[in-house]
Parts: structure tokens; C-alpha cells; sequence
């Protein structure tokens, strides 16, 4: 295109282009590509998600480059009308450039007429991405796990091939079906210090140079474009995030390679700006800084497990079953440290009463949770892919995190709730990365657990005697005086008959996770109003039994009950040991856990 950059307008994706600080670009507009004399960019960035990339249009007096025209029909067409001015203000061979052959970076080229002619354009692609998309693999481009339909496409124009690698410093002429002549020129690992295999491509005599550069980790055919002061690098750096770490193609030991050559590539070129694949350019200070960040998090993900479709459902179905107790949990500390609240203002005690306001924050809490029950009825009704809920409750548990101080809390409301609420958000996000959460198996004895488990529940924490003796001391009665304002025992008024053992009896369990779950099953009989418990513990030659009853008049909704019943039964199945349960007509409710028994 001929005269000054001029703006495209957005009819699909933003109404105005992204503002730009003195070291970005500005997104949807056409404006000097940095430090490569004769060509110019017009960037399409988006918000991070998981349904698109950015692209990247740029155009030199030889041709013009789509860098992944991304996920999405609408940007793809948009992306189109650009390139349909670019040609008709100067014909030049037109090429769509991946950094790797992920259907968000590319699947809209298959959905779009104008990129679908044949001939319309030369599709390149890194030489093991340029295989899969020919065999239409739904696998490693993660059609799969997104539940979306590929069909075998046709690369041009393949790069870093293994017979370039064997000739390298050899210029090689390509002649393409677009008309175009191009010379590439491999250069070994190694040269200039920089560990990557790579390309150098000149699309014409008044073109600068575009590198490509293998950068496998995040998939075995992700690479990295240089030109100019940019570098393209796809989604390098979030290789290591959960959900990303471990899908199909990925590579530990490829990534932490490929970010130690990048680092070097950074140190050696003159870049200042990283374009990625998703969400705003990163200055190069920055990515500096960033680099062994990620460096240091791939490094943690040895043995991960591999982010499959079934995986996927697995976690997300995990996902709505905690967020049904995370909900319940939340709802409890809220309800008492407000109680503490209250009576602390009736005490005219308001100043600290502001200061308790302060642990949990409530609003953003209520906000987080709604969030996701919009997004999980959304998800059902539209009948969603499993992995954007996993995603999804992967950013809320992350913010419910740092959404209450576990410290102070526990220090004035039942410190159990507040333990099991943050292992809850800390087991899903172990899960989520593809680790399995920490667990030690030992021997216990059943009898006394149980024992001291119900003594737990229904004796107060703080004893008036306690209350009395610490009088002369102000700080430490203010602390005891909160503390038994905030805990309230769950079996207080409910009447609890335990039949137990009458020696020892031994089992092999998670002590930790056997007793979170016999207190979310105490937990779920009293708050659907069972007035009377029966806990029964027996044993045979090889386990021991234990049987929790009560009588709820309030039954459960059916989605709610299905929830709960697959939590408690992950529960149980992690401790060690395994749960059924009856509902039967009478309102009568009876967990039965069985667990294996050390003679």
C-alpha cells in the first residue's frame, strides 16, 4: 500500500483500536514496522482467551504476511478486507505465516470463502505443524480438546526442514503458485550462540529479512518470528501456565531450550518489542524479566500429567463439584465473622469490628462465584467444551485465593473451615496443572479418630474457664472473646450417638482427608436439618466399616445432591478408602465408608 498508515475501522471485534503507550502498538491501525525499512503493520490484538489469537498483517514492497489469522470467522474476514485493499493498491504474493498449527491461531481459515480459494494464498508452517495439518490431526492442533472439526489442509511452504538443516549457509530459491520467489537460508543450533534451529526468509530484493526461529515447547512446531525490532512468539511464554502445561505436543525439556535460546536471541538482536500470541506486546525489559520466570515454573512440571479431552472433563466436572463446597464454606466464614461483627458493634467495639472487615472480602467473593455459576449454566445450556470450564475455574479459584487472609480467620472463626476452604482452592489447582495433591497414607486408628473427631464438633473451643483465667490479660482476652464469638461447634444441638469400636481398630487412610470428609458428611446432615447422628463403626477380617445416618426433611435438589454425592466420593476414594450412599424414601440418608483394615 502506497501513502501514510491509515486506520481500519473494527465492525466485529473492537469499536476503536487499543491505546498504545509509547512502547506498543496500536492495534487495527497500519503504522511502521520498527527497524525493518519498507514494511509496515497492521496488528489485530484481543483480550487473552482461548477461542482466538492475535494477528499480525504486515505488508513490504514483495508481499504480504498474515501472521495466524487466529480462531474466529469474523477476524479472519476482517483481517481480509485489509489485504484485499493492500492488493489493490500493489499486487504482491500473499502468505499466511503460523507460529504454530493450534486451531485458535488458524482454524478461521478453513471458515472464511476468501482464504479458502484455492491458490489465495501460501500457507507456512513449521515442517512437524505442516505434517499434522495434512493428516488433519485433531490431536496436536487440540481440535480435540476443543471439540471442534479439522480437515487436512495443505502447507506451501514448509519451514525448518530437516533437508534445509543438513545444507546450512545455502541460499535455496522457492518458487510458490502465488507467484512468488523466495530465498531461504538455514543456519545450524548454535551459530552466533543462539540454540535454535532457524531460517532466514527474503520474500523479494526491497524486503528486509524475516527469521523463524524452532521454538518447541509449547508444541513441537511452535516458532518465533523476527523481523525488524519485533519478534512474533506465539505462546511461548505461557507455555507453563495450567491448563496449557502438558496438552498433546508438549514438551518440558523442549520449552526450558527454547527459553534459555530466546533469552540469548534477546541479548544478541536488536528487539524491542515481543508480540505474542495472545494479549497486549511485551517491551523487552519485561520480557527480560519475564523469561525465567517461566523458566523457572517449566521447571517444576516434570511428570505432568498430559491435558487430554478426557482429562479436561474430568477436571471440570471437579471444578463444579468443589465450587458447590467452596460456595458452602465461603457462606459459613462470611456468616460468622459478620456475627463477630455485629456483636463487636454492640459491644461499641466498631473500630475493630472494621478491622475484621478487612479478612474476607466478601463482595468480590460473591462476584467471583456468581461469575462462575453463569459461566457453568452458560456452559451446559450451550453445551460447552469442558476445557473452557476448567479454564474458567482455574481464573476464579486463583482469585479466591487471595480473596481472605487463612491467618487472621483462623484465629477467630473455626480454623478447620478455614483450612479445608483454602485445601479445597489449593487441591484444584494442583489438580489443575496436572499434578496429583500431596497425600500420606498411614495407619490410624478408626476408633480413636472418630472419637476425637465428634469431641471436636460438639465441645466449644473456648471454655469459659479459659475466658475467666486470661482476664488480666487484655490482649489475650480480646483474642479468646473473638474466638468463642466465632467458632460454634456443628453437633452443639444435635444429638450424636457413636457405636464404636471396642479395641483399636486400625486402618491404612489419609488421617487428613478421612477426617475433612466424615466432617462434610456431619456438615451436610445438620444443615439439611437432621436433629439426631448415628455413627456406627464395625469390621471384618479385611476392612472396617463406617456408617453416618440421619434423617434430613429438606432433601437436596437433584443437581445439588449429584454434585455433592461426586465430591465425597473423590474425597473418600483420595483418602484412601470408599463411599456409598443411600437416600432412601423416609428422608433417611446413610453414608456408608469402607476403609482397608491392619491386623
Amino acid at each position: 500500500m502506497q501513502g501514510s498508515p491509515r486506520s481500519f475501522p473494527s465492525t466485529h471485534l473492537r469499536e476503536k483500536p487499543l491505546p498504545a503507550g509509547n512502547d506498543q502498538l496500536v492495534s487495527l491501525e497500519w503504522q511502521p514496522l520498527p527497524g525493518a525499512g519498507g514494511a509496515t503493520l497492521f496488528p489485530l490484538i484481543r483480550k487473552i482467551d482461548t477461542v482466538s489469537s492475535n494477528s499480525y498483517l504486515i505488508q513490504t514492497p514483495d508481499a504480504i504476511i498474515l501472521i495466524d489469522p487466529g480462531g474466529l470467522p469474523a477476524q479472519a474476514e476482517q483481517i481480509m478486507r485489509v489485504v484485499t485493499e493492500c492488493r489493490a493498491a500493489k499486487e504482491r504474493p500473499f502468505f499466511i505465516l503460523l507460529t504454530h498449527a493450534h486451531i485458535d491461531h488458524f482454524i478461521a481459515i478453513q471458515n472464511t470463502p476468501a482464504l479458502a480459494v484455492a491458490g489465495a494464498a501460501v500457507l507456512m508452517v513449521q515442517d512437524e505443524g505442516a505434517a499434522c495439518l495434512e493428516r488433519g490431526d485433531a490431536a496436536m492442533t487440540q481440535a480435540a480438546l476443543f471439540n471442534t472439526s479439522i480437515v487436512p489442509m495443505k502447507a506451501g511452504f514448509r519451514l525448518v526442514t530437516p533437508g534445509r538443516r543438513e545444507s546450512p549457509g545455502v541460499p535455496v530459491e522457492l518458487c510458490f503458485s502465488n507467484g512468488a520467489l523466495v530465498t531461504v537460508t538455514a543456519l545450524p543450533a548454535g551459530e552466533a550462540s543462539i540454540h535454535l534451529d532457524r531460517e532466514t526468509i527474503v520474500f523479494g530484493p526491497d524486503s528486509p529479512p524475516l527469521e523463524v526461529f524452532h521454538t518447541p515447547g509449547h508444541s513441537r512446531d511452535s516458532i518465533c518470528i523476527h523481523m525488524g525490532e519485533l519478534l512474533f512468539i506465539g505462546d511461548l511464554l505461557f507455555a507453563a501456565n495450567p491448563g496449557i502445561a502438558g496438552i498433546i505436543g508438549w514438551s518440558q525439556e523442549d520449552l526450558i531450550g527454547s527459553l534459555d535460546g530466546i533469552g540469548t536471541l534477546l541479548d544478541k538482536k536488536e528487539i524491542s518489542l515481543l508480540c505474542p500470541g495472545h494479549g497486549r506486546p511485551i517491551p523487552v525489559a519485561d520480557a527480560h524479566t519475564m523469561l525465567p520466570l517461566v523458566k523457572r515454573d517449566a521447571a517444576t512440571l516434570a511428570d505432568i500429567a498430559e491435558f487430554t479431552p478426557d482429562r479436561a472433563a474430568e477436571i471440570a466436572t471437579y471444578a463444579e463439584d468443589i465450587m458447590e463446597q467452596v460456595n458452602q464454606l465461603f457462606t459459613v466464614m462470611a456468616g460468622r465473622l459478620y456475627y463477630v461483627s455485629y456483636v463487636l458493634d454492640e459491644l461499641e467495639e466498631s473500630g475493630t469490628a472494621e478491622e475484621l472487615g478487612t479478612l474476607i472480602k466478601g463482595d468480590t467473593i460473591d462476584e467471583l462465584l456468581d461469575a462462575f455459576r453463569v459461566f457453568s449454566e452458560e456452559h451446559h445450556k450451550k453445551q460447552g467444551v469442558s476445557v473452557h470450564l476448567a479454564l474458567k475455574a482455574g481464573q476464579v479459584i486463583g482469585k479466591l485465593q487471595r480473596t481472605f487472609k487463612t491467618d487472621e480467620l483462623a484465629q477467630i472463626i473455626d480454623p478447620g473451615i478455614v483450612r479445608r476452604t483454602e485445601r479445597l482452592l489449593a487441591d484444584y489447582i494442583t489438580i489443575f496443572r496436572g499434578f496429583t495433591p500431596p497425600r500420606e497414607v498411614t495407619v490410624v486408628d478408626l476408633s480413636s479418630l472418630i472419637e476425637a473427631l465428634v469431641e471436636g464438633l460438639t465441645i466449644p473451643s473456648i471454655s469459659s474457664d479459659a475466658l475467666l483465667s486470661s482476664a488480666d490479660d487484655e490482649k489475650a482476652f480480646a483474642q479468646l472473646l473473638l474466638s468463642s464469638i466465632g467458632t460454634r461447634p456443628l453437633l452443639e444441638d444435635v444429638e450424636v450417638v457413636v457405636d464404636n469400636a471396642p479395641d483399636p481398630l486400625f486402618v491404612t487412610i489419609d488421617r487428613d482427608d478421612f477426617s475433612d470428609l466424615l466432617t462434610y458428611i456431619l456438615e451436610e446432615l445438620v444443615g439439611k436439618g437432621s436433629p439426631a447422628i448415628r455413627i456406627a463403626v464395625c469390621s471384618s477380617a479385611d476392612d472396617a466399616t463406617i456408617s453416618i445416618s440421619g434423617t434430613t426433611p429438606s432433601p437436596s435438589p437433584g443437581c445439588e445432591l449429584l454434585k455433592t454425592s461426586r465430591f465425597l466420593c473423590g474425597l473418600c476414594e483420595r483418602a484412601g478408602a470408599s463411599l456409598s450412599q443411600n437416600h432412601g424414601e423416609d428422608t433417611r440418608v446413610t453414608y456408608t465408608i469402607r476403609a482397608n483394615r491392619v491386623v
